[in-house]
This record gives structure tokens, sequence and C-alpha cells, in this order.
């Protein structure tokens, strides 16, 4: 299912691992302060796409989210498929 998205965007370590896994753009949001496992996860893959809740403004998230769906977002997203 999650590779039928165009783009997801998740607090979860478990939505960031299974959108890397199919190859889905994803938005990490890191729910804590100074960040945490799902900073870790996404910086260790190489992830731009990440924020922390502290740090969420309207003007960020429309930054990543057109990054995501343009071709060098969606490129770096396919480095992870399983598929």
């Amino acid at each position: 299912m999650v590779s039928r998205f165009d783009v997801v965007v998740t607090t979860r370590l478990h939505g960031l691992v299974l959108a890397l896994r199919t190859g889905t753009p994803v938005i990490a949001v890191d729910p804590v302060a100074g960040g945490a496992k799902v900073s870790a996860q996404a910086r260790a893959v190489g992830r731009p796409a990440l924020m922390e809740t502290g740090s969420l403004a309207e003007e960020l998230l429309d930054h990543w989210w057109q990054w995501t769906l343009s071709e060098p977002g969606r490129t770096a997203a396919a480095r992870h498929s399983l598929r």
C-alpha cells in the first residue's frame, strides 16, 4: 500500500523505513526535540527531507513536499527501494 502513495509524511521510524524500502518519497518529522531515532535513521541513509517538530513551518514543509515530488527527490527515494 505504501508504494502507491505519492509522498509519506511520518513521525514514526516504521513509517520512514517502509517508505524507504518501497522507494516512496518521504518527509521524516522527528517528534523528539533535538532528534532521536527518526533523525538518526534519516541521516544514516542520506534523506535530506528531515524536520523536527520544533522546526515545523508551512514554508519548510512546502519546500520538502515540492522536493520529494521532483525528479531529484523521486530518484533519491528510489535508491533505497527493494522493488
